[in-house]
């Protein structure tokens, strides 16, 4: 069974640890709460606009700004002018956060777009026609006034549970849209939901165990599954005066992993893992197989390339990846390489591209940027 972990770390943090064949699969950083975040509305003020670049920048109050790309905006903007944004990336580094004026509203099955009469499937979802035309139907009234994405998971549940969560999540629209009418810009109008929870969406509940020591975020996840109708049973708050939550699981290990620049394999290579301002370089290393033999050599870099899969979505790595793997002598090997690291993240839930081999022998990853690396 899986496990989600959510437990303070220090004052103003909470970590979050995904669990998945008992190692770390995941990890991340609760933000500080005066930062915008993922998922946050604000009602924003144009600071100034750039017509040759296509962006503009705002402001968000308490001295808070974003960035916004134009291409994104039908209607021209102004400096000055009032703007209903969400933020869909985090700031990293110097970078401001990118705020986009679509609004999006994320359910268990379904998510809210701000994109009226649009209605769309994940790609991994099974619908066939007859299915695809009776959704449209039962929801026709709600896409008079906003559209709907569905997810993988609402496969699984009747058409009823996915009209009751539509019209749950119109409703928020509608108190949104309420109360942007009476809130002068620069204003937060909802604050994105907690990544704990937008963790536990994509997860199989029958088959994850969500534990934590945080009363305030059992109760939130115990009224998120109520109003969800979602099963409890897997949910539990622990408590043990002798022995920590982040004691019984090794979180503090599970943080020097993924914050390690060598990261170690089963057969004795290694990778390294290095940082620049540009992208993220990954070194494979033969270790303690220097005299390896070309099958050794390829049986070793499809072992890197599942733990350099598994290293991307544990860093959160994005951007541009290059990774270097060991020389090989059939040329066929680089193609069965490539392939095989194409299958690998398959899995991941942030959309990542294996886009080729360089002349000089360095795999090109491209991942989708959306929240600041561990």
């Amino acid at each position: 069974m899986e496990k989600l972990l959510i437990t303070a770390r220090g004052p103003e943090e909470i970590l979050t640890l995904h669990l998945k064949d008992g190692r770390p699969y995941r990890l991340a950083f609760s933000r500080q709460e005066d930062a915008p975040g993922i998922g946050d509305v604000y009602r924003a003020r144009v600071q100034n606009v750039s017509r040759g670049l296509k962006n503009a920048f705002l402001e968000l109050g308490g001295g808070r700004r974003a960035y916004m790309n134009l291409s994104e905006e039908d209607d021209p903007v102004r400096p000055g002018q009032e703007i209903t944004v969400m933020i869909n990336q985090e700031g990293i580094g110097d970078k401001l956060p990118t705020a986009s004026p679509e609004i999006t509203i994320p359910g268990e099955w379904l998510v809210l777009s701000s994109d009226a009469g649009f209605l769309g499937f994940s790609r991994r979802a099974g619908f066939d026609g007859p299915q695809r035309e009776a959704i449209h139907e039962r929801l026709l009234p709600l896409l008079k006034e906003a559209g709907f994405i569905l997810r993988t998971a609402a496969e699984q549940v009747s058409l009823d549970h996915l009209a009751e969560e539509a019209a749950q999540l119109a409703e928020e629209y509608r108190a949104l849209t309420r109360k942007v009418e009476h809130s002068p810009a620069p204003l937060r109008l909802m604050q994105g939901q907690p990544l704990y929870r937008e963790w536990l969406q994509g997860l199989n509940k029958e088959e994850t165990e969500v534990i934590t020591d945080l009363q305030s975020v059992y109760e939130d996840l115990l009224a998120y599954c109520r109003a969800r109708r979602l099963p409890e049973d897997s949910l539990r708050l622990y408590w043990d005066e002798n022995l920590s939550l982040a004691a019984l699981y090794n979180v503090e290990k599970a943080v020097r992993e993924a914050k390690d620049r060598k990261v170690w394999l089963k057969s004795g290579a290694y990778l390294v893992i290095e940082h620049t301002e540009a992208m993220t370089v990954i070194d494979v290393n033969s270790g303690k197989n220097e005299e390896g033999s070309a099958g050794q050599i390829e049986r070793i870099n499809k072992e890197a390339a599942a733990e350099v899969a598994r290293q991307l979505i544990l860093r959160n790595l994005s951007g541009m990846i290059l990774v270097d793997f060991i020389n090989m002598k059939r040329p066929e090997a680089d193609d069965e390489l490539l392939a095989h690291l194409r299958g690998l993240v398959k899995d991941d839930p942030v959309f990542t591209q294996v886009v080729d081999m360089t002349p000089l022998g360095l795999v090109e990853i491209t991942r989708r940027r959306i929240r600041r690396p561990v």
